[in-house]
């Protein structure tokens, strides 16, 4: 088990990115609930990579960002 907490960042673009500690769940599903956001409507991405996967793991001083999903990207 994990001792200690770890720092991560949190947000949603365009907005507001705020510093979140996390201590025991280290996922990013427990970052999202630590920042109250819910993920639906938006891609979900860590250090800038697009994930799906919520049960993975972050890291001390990871970025996880909710980016607003474009409708209409010319899939017609």
């Amino acid at each position: 088990m994990a001792e200690g907490y770890i720092n991560v960042r949190v947000g949603k673009l365009p907005g507001k990115i705020e510093s979140y500690a996390l201590n025991g769940d280290r996922t990013v599903q427990a970052a999202l609930n630590a920042a109250s956001m819910l993920a639906q409507g938006y891609e979900v991405r860590v250090n800038n990579i697009p994930v799906t996967d919520f049960a993975s793991a972050v890291r001390e001083n990871d970025t996880i960002l909710l980016v607003k999903q474009i409708k209409g990207n010319g899939n017609h």
